[in-house]
């Protein structure tokens, strides 16, 4: 009995079976938005890296950047869509992938008061696989940025934060590891049993 629970125990410990997981890595930023045409913006930091723990089925959400715009006002080009990505690499566990998204200005009217605003769009959500089975997914926040009355409010300090919402979905199996310390519990617990039975 005592070898079958300590397989069994083992077998359990296994990274990826049960327990937390360390997610280490880093994010870039690029895309058309950088530039001219259409309303240029500023992130910082860009790279950027990140380190959280997570159980399965749990999420944590992340600062990842500052985003915001110099310009003072909003011409014909900076309203037309330009593009934005974030590209993620992950050391621990080793997978990577891109969140694409768009920037652009918006004008809008509230009765005879105008608003212009710096805007992000992510398409959420990014899903990342590893292992054999594993799965974080990554959510960027969509966010309005330097806001102002008639014109832009430009500069950091009226600018936006995104934040990443990491959830982990599933753990990776690694096999046949698992499997072997799995399958030696379970004959372990029958065998106990079958020596049980009277003769």
């Amino acid at each position: 009995m005592k070898l079958a629970t300590f397989a069994l125990a083992t077998a359990l410990s296994v990274p990826g079976i049960a327990g937390a997981a360390t997610f280490s890595g880093s994010f870039n930023l690029s895309g058309s938005a950088f530039s001219d045409p259409g309303l240029v913006i500023q992130v910082a930091p860009n790279p950027g890296n990140f380190t959280f723990d997570l159980d399965v089925g749990q999420s944590t959400t992340v600062d990842l950047f500052d985003i915001w715009t110099n310009e003072g006002s909003l011409q014909n080009d900076d309203l037309a869509s330009s593009s934005i990505a974030a590209a993620f690499n992950f050391t621990n566990p080793l997978t990577s992938g891109n969140l694409s998204g768009t920037s652009f200005g918006s004008v809008n009217w509230l009765w005879l008061l105008q608003t212009q605003t710096g805007n992000v769009d992510w398409n959420n959500p990014l899903n990342l696989t590893f292992g054999s089975g594993g799965l974080l997914s990554i959510t960027l926040n969509d966010a309005d940025f330097n806001k102002g009355y008639y014109k832009l409010n430009p500069g950091r300090n009226n600018g936006a934060t995104i934040s990443a919402t990491f959830t982990y979905s599933a753990a990776p199996v690694p096999l046949p590891a698992a499997v072997w310390l799995f399958g030696s519990a379970l004959f372990g617990v029958a065998g106990i049993g079958y020596r049980r039975k009277p003769a």
